[in-house]
């Protein structure tokens, strides 16, 4: 495992799931409200904070990972992106959707919304770990 090769992938990956959580945070809002009639909301400023924090420890998890499984992967950086992205997604879109529609009352639509946007997040984020790994 080369550690700088890591570091760097692991920082465009939050500087990724950063901008990626705003701009189809957003368009996932405006899907909800307009197509489906959602009410707007506005996430809690001192979440947003955490949620920075998060991101940033999310990027360089995912690339740590990455580095340690990538050699079982098939395929070439971008196939191997593609893979780890449904892979990742799995556990943390899909199951944060199951388990959030058992215990909250929070509409389907918008679970779903989620769910299509967090696989597209994912893909993105995994092919650039995969292109600078």
């Amino acid at each position: 495992m080369d550690a700088v090769r890591i570091l760097i992938a692991g920082a465009v990956a939050s500087v990724l799931f950063l901008v990626l959580d705003a701009a189809l945070g957003m368009l996932g809002g405006l899907v909800g409200t307009r197509l489906f009639g959602l009410p707007a909301s506005q996430p809690d400023p001192s979440k947003i904070r955490l949620g920075l924090v998060f991101e940033i420890i999310n990027g360089l998890m995912l690339a740590a990972i990455y580095a340690v499984i990538q050699p079982a992967l098939v395929g070439g950086a971008w196939t191997k992106g593609i893979l780890y992205g449904l892979i990742v997604w799995g556990p943390r879109v899909v199951m944060w959707a199951f388990s959030t529609y058992m215990m909250t009352s929070m509409p389907p639509v918008q679970i779903g919304i989620n769910v299509v946007t967090g696989l597209v997040e994912m893909l993105i984020i995994c092919s650039a770990i995969a292109a600078i790994y």
